[in-house]
Formats: structure tokens, C-alpha cells, sequence
């Protein structure tokens, strides 16, 4: 059998395990990094004071809107399976420059996140083990839980997303019967507070749904496992989209249970970092209330490690196309994972929300500031992922109608709700707009130094001679070794590795 001359010896992602991870465990990655049991509990009570009346409406319409993400971010996953995830395909479609400003915008939005985490699971963990919360403790607390979360990712995804799936699924259960006890129990004699009765202004309702859009930051980090999926093509769209699909009527049932609770509830409990614990203590529901701080813990825990993971994986993509140092590329031969990309990211995950609560910052406004800064980082990752979707298809003459319309449509509502980020959101844009200048200005370094250099931008797993060719005494032909690799999709021969879809 003569050899393919189109086909290299070597994947551009080698020394990822290939072809190792089910849909479940790739299902784990994007509910971890979401933590939906924690944002059930944290993001409803943050929308609540700027929406006001209105947060169930915000919640509907961020539901609306990720879901349309995902369904657009499908369209690449059907056909390429990248480790940068949205980094790569954005790549394929705007080019070097529109995938820089879109990862390096998605790597603050993962390194964020898990900050914002850090603090929220700090916080619970103080309230579980009944600790004063004094700025020491947190700082503590949150720094050994930062210390074992990338701990968990040197090792390798899948014990620690099949742990986190079922921790979430048990965790989700607890809030569901926390806050039914909740509603049950209620009786409205309280007086109303006014927060959650009023009617917001356009800055309340654009500030309410930064935060709610935020609730599902992390559902599209399935797609940095591409590479490590038994099945790509498959998996990676079906947990993508449905992700954000059964996210949504958990916020919005919790939104509204929320709504209601807190419409009665003493003045320092919508104050307080953790309301729903604060409410079931008042309500004398001590052993669930217990349990609730433990799973949400946990789940607060799972998005340290499933942001870290996807954050990972992003650099590690970027290390492979020399715009970052080569050594951010250096992969595990243990473990399988890139072990030099992932230790980098550890003393700003876990170093900043340190130093921020040792200086007396509270949790809550941690938590609700870097929640954020990571949602314009998604945000924008997200517009101009939906906007190169169009390109993309339209490269490889597979555009439509209904790709057309529904990318243009997703990238124009998602403009608006981070132009409303950007102009309400004070101190906290600054400190988005000097993070996220390190995109454009790595984009113009290497434009002005090396351009070649930026050529191969995206790389994703392609087939190699040795995953297509059977080996010697293999007994030729029958299924390629490791699951074989993924290229565009409906049967069209795969790309040079790291190179454009063909036209």
C-alpha cells in the first residue's frame, strides 16, 4: 500500500491521549467547568439585585442566547476536533489575528472563572466546617483548594470528571430539595424587600444579564477535548449544546424559587455570600443545609478543575503553534496532559483570589467582580466564534441558510450584552481591557517579527499515516488505531495538520 503523501507522520497534538475519554466524560468537562449546582445557588441571588423584578426574564433570555452559542459552536465540533477549543475554530474562520483577540479573551474568561470559584467555594467551605470568616481563613482555605484543583488536573481528566459528574448530579439534588423545603416553608409574613420588587432600568437589566450569562460560562469547554474524545465529532457537539439546554431550566427554576424566597428574607441575607444556606439555617434546616454547603462545595470545586483543564488545553494549543514558548506545548508522558501549561496558570487561578481575600475583600464581591471580567472574556470569544462560524462553512462550501442567519443573529445579540458590560461595568472593564490587551498585542509581535509564524494558527488532530495504515502483521486495513482522527466532516479528506479547511 503506497503511503498518502498528504498525511503526516505525526499529529500536531501529540502526547495528548488520544481517543481515550466517553461522551460522559466529556459531558463532565463542560457541566464541571459550568458547576451548575453552585451557579443554581450564586448566580440567581447576584442577578437579583440589579434585575429586580426582571431576573427570571434575564434568565430566560441569557438561556435563549447560549443555547444559540452552542448551537452555532456545533457547527465546528461536527467537523474538526481542536484541542483550543473555540481559540481553534475562530482560527478557521477570522484568521490569526480574529483567534487571538477570541483566545486570549477565552483565557482570561477560564482563568476568571476559577477565581471566582476559588472564592465561592472558600466561602462554603468556611460556612460547612462553621469557621469565622475572617480574611486569613478564606485565604486559607481557598489557596489548599486551589493547590489540590490543579493538583486533580495534572492527573488527567477522566477519574476526576466522572468524580465531578457524579458529585454535580448529587449536589443538583440537594439544592433541588433545599430550595423546594424552602418554598414549602415559606409563609411571606416578613416584610418585602424592596430589591426584588422593583423594576430595573436598562443598566440594571444589561448588568443583570452579564451576570446571568456568566451562570453558564464554561458549557463550551467540552470542545477543547477533541482530541482526547473517542468520538469527536459526536460527542463534543451533543455536550456542548445540550449543556447550556438542561443548564437553563435549572437557573430558571432556581431563579425563581429564589425570587420568592428572598422577597421576605431579612435585609442581610440577600448580603450574605451564601443566601439559600443562610435561609435553610433560619428555616432550621440544619443537616440539609449542611449537606447543601458540601455539594456546593464540591461543585464550586469541579469548576476550579474543569476551567483549569480547559485553560490548560487552550495555551497547551498555542504553545504547539509557537505563539506562546514551545514549552507551554510539553505534555506528560505519565499522565498525558500538559503539565507545563497547566502549572502556569496556578498563581494567577489561585494566587489572586489569595491575595484578594487576605487583603479583607469579601467573597461575595470576588466572586461577583471576576464573574465579570469572565464573562466579557466569554463573551467576546463567544461573538467572534459565532461570527467566524459563517466563514468557516462557507470555506468549506458547506454554508446555508440557517448557519448564516443563526451565527449573524448569535454574534449581534452577544455584541449587545458586552456592550452593556463594557459601559456599565466601572473598575471592572479596566481590568478586562489590560488582561485582554495581551491577545492583540502577542498578535502584532509575531506579525512584525514572524508572520509565518502565525499562518498555522488552529491546529486540531489530523489523521497520521500510522492511525490510517495498518502497521506490519497488523493484517491490513479494519479500524485505525486509537479510534482514528478527526477531520472535516461527511466523508472529505482531512487538511494538512494546522493548516485551512480545504475549499
Amino acid at each position: 500500500m503506497r503511503q498518502p503523501a498528504t498525511l503526516p507522520a505525526r499529529s500536531p497534538v501529540a502526547g495528548l491521549r488520544r481517543r481515550r475519554l466517553s461522551f460522559v466524560e466529556v459531558l463532565a468537562q463542560s457541566v464541571s467547568a459550568l458547576a451548575p449546582s453552585a451557579a443554581m445557588v450564586a448566580v440567581p441571588a447576584l442577578v437579583l439585585v440589579p434585575a429586580g423584578a426582571a431576573t427570571p426574564w434575564v434568565l430566560l433570555a441569557a438561556t435563549a442566547l447560549l443555547v444559540g452559542v452552542g448551537w452555532c459552536l456545533t457547527q465546528f465540533a461536527r467537523r474538526m476536533a481542536a484541542v483550543g477549543g473555540l481559540y481553534s475554530y475562530t482560527a478557521k474562520g477570522l484568521g490569526p489575528a480574529g483567534a487571538l483577540v477570541a483566545g486570549w479573551a477565552l483565557v482570561i474568561g477560564y482563568a476568571s472563572v476559577g477565581v471566582s470559584a476559588l472564592a465561592g467555594a472558600g466561602a462554603y467551605l468556611g460556612s460547612l466546617l462553621g469557621l469565622a470568616p475572617t480574611p486569613l481563613t478564606s485565604a486559607l482555605l481557598a489557596a489548599l483548594l486551589g493547590l489540590a484543583a490543579v493538583a486533580a488536573t495534572l492527573r488527567g481528566i477522566a477519574l476526576s470528571a466522572r468524580l465531578a459528574l457524579g458529585l454535580e448530579v448529587v449536589s443538583i439534588a440537594l439544592v433541588v430539595a433545599v430550595l423546594t423545603a424552602l418554598v414549602v416553608l415559606e409563609r411571606g409574613t416578613g416584610a418585602v424587600n424592596e430589591v426584588t420588587t422593583a423594576t430595573p432600568g436598562p443598566g440594571g437589566l444589561a448588568v443583570g444579564a452579564v451576570l446571568a450569562v456568566a451562570g453558564f460560562m464554561g458549557f463550551e469547554s467540552a470542545s477543547t477535548l477533541g482530541v482526547e474524545a473517542r468520538r469527536p465529532l459526536v460527542a463534543v457537539p451533543r455536550a456542548v449544546l445540550w449543556t447550556p439546554v438542561v443548564a437553563g431550566v435549572l437557573f430558571l427554576a432556581a431563579g425563581a424559587a429564589q425570587v420568592l424566597l428572598l422577597r421576605t428574607a431579612p435585609a442581610d441575607v440577600l448580603d450574605s455570600a451564601v443566601p439559600v444556606g443562610r435561609l435553610a439555617d433560619l428555616q432550621g434546616l440544619g443537616v440539609l443545609s449542611g449537606l447543601l454547603d458540601a455539594g456546593i462545595v464540591a461543585s464550586f470545586f469541579a469548576c476550579v478543575t474543569g476551567s483549569v483543564n480547559a485553560l490548560g488545553r487552550v495555551l497547551f494549543s498555542m504553545g504547539r503553534e509557537r505563539v506562546l514558548p514551545a514549552a507551554a506545548g510539553r505534555t506528560s508522558r505519565r499522565f498525558g496532559t500538559p503539565w507545563v501549561a497547566l502549572l502556569s496558570v496556578l498563581p494567577l487561578v489561585a494566587g489572586v483570589p489569595v491575595v484578594l481575600l487576605a487583603a479583607g475583600v469579601a467573597p461575595r464581591t470576588v466572586l461577583a467582580g471576576s464573574l465579570t471580567v469572565s464573562a466579557m472574556g466569554y463573551l467576546l470569544a463567544y461573538v467572534l466564534a459565532c461570527a467566524a462560524m459563517p466563514r468557516f462553512l462557507r470555506r468549506i462550501g458547506e454554508l446555508t441558510p440557517g448557519p448564516l442567519v443563526g451565527g449573524v443573529l448569535a454574534a449581534v445579540l452577544g455584541s449587545l450584552v458586552l456592550l452593556g458590560a463594557v459601559l456599565l461595568g466601572g473598575a471592572v472593564v479596566a481590568v478586562f481591557v489590560v488582561l485582554w490587551l495581551g491577545g492583540p498585542l502577542l498578535w502584532l509581535f509575531w506579525r512584525l517579527r514572524d508572520p509565518d509564524r502565525l499562518a498555522g494558527g488552529g491546529v486540531y488532530d489530523s489523521a497520521t499515516t500510522g492511525s490510517v495504515l495498518a502497521p506490519p502483521g497488523g493484517g491490513g486495513g479494519g479500524r485505525p488505531r486509537g479510534g482514528g482522527a478527526a477531520g472535516p466532516a461527511r466523508g472529505r479528506a482531512p487538511p494538512p495538520a494546522g493548516g485551512p479547511p480545504p475549499p
